[in-house]
């Protein structure tokens, strides 16, 4: 499946909004993120249907993925995946050093799709989610922490050991 990620202005992201709210329960911090000129949103096509939206920080030793989401409608069907792969396609245009991605501490589906996507385990941001109120519950687990995955460049560190 191939997967098209189109750069959206900040002025023009109010189309990725509906999207990345299924990332993160504060429209208020998917509006800010979205804003911020220090991250760069995406619009991902297939063919010319939009099936999902992702924003990142690119720097070159440490990109962030902050939201990826996928039309709630289309789930299932190996987007998120495809989106990923285009994004760490283009880690690799951009010769970054390593990709991190958080997800919440309660959603087992997400930490294993992460892992699917070659992502490892990194670190904890212990009480990340402290400003959901009231808490949320997903699974039995109370939403706590983030967990971070790294994802790293093979391809640089091979170029890397070569010089």
């Amino acid at each position: 499946m191939s997967i098209v990620l189109q750069k959206i202005a900040s002025s023009a992201t109010e189309t990725l909004v509906s999207i990345l709210r299924e990332a993160d329960e504060d429209e208020q911090r998917v509006r800010g993120t979205l804003a911020d000129e220090a991250y760069i949103s995406y619009a991902a096509f297939a063919g010319e249907q939009l099936v999902g939206a992702v924003t990142i920080r690119w720097q070159e030793q440490e990109s962030e993925i902050e939201y990826i989401a996928v039309v709630p409608t289309l789930r299932g069907g190996g987007y998120g995946k495809a989106i990923m792969a285009a994004v760490l396609e283009e880690a690799r245009r951009r010769n970054v050093c390593s990709v991190l991605v958080g997800t919440g501490n309660s959603s087992p589906y997400h930490l294993a799709f992460y892992q699917k996507c070659g992502f490892r385990m990194d670190h904890v941001r212990k009480d990340y989610f402290h400003y959901i109120q009231p808490p949320l519950v997903e699974n039995g687990i109370l939403l706590q922490d983030m967990l971070v995955f790294r994802w790293e460049n093979d391809a640089r560190k091979e170029s890397e050991s070569q010089q």
